[in-house]
């Protein structure tokens, strides 16, 4: 027999397939379900605002003289606040 016969007669033609069901799977949590912790919110918030703050001390010269550094600082803390602002439920 050849091998064109074989898989003929095997009842699969190529095409994709249910999977069959073997009872694992679990359903999705409905989004009423998902909810952030209370503290979620003003971690954001502070987030911002310290950020905020440092760029401003840097330029207003309290760390010393303005630097790079202290900007680079600023940015990745409001940064990282949207960061967690786009997990926001």
């Amino acid at each position: 027999m050849s091998k064109t016969k074989k898989r003929k007669s095997s009842g699969h033609d190529g095409r994709a397939t249910e999977k069959a069901k073997t009872g694992r799977y679990t359903p999705a949590t409905p989004n009423s379900d998902k909810v952030s912790p209370s503290w979620y919110g003003p971690l954001i918030l502070a987030l911002f605002i310290l950020g905020t703050l440092v760029i401003l001390c840097n330029y207003l010269s309290v760390f010393g003289s303005a630097s790079g550094w202290g900007l680079l600082a600023g940015i990745a803390l409001i940064g990282t606040g949207f960061g967690f602002a786009t997990r926001y439920r």
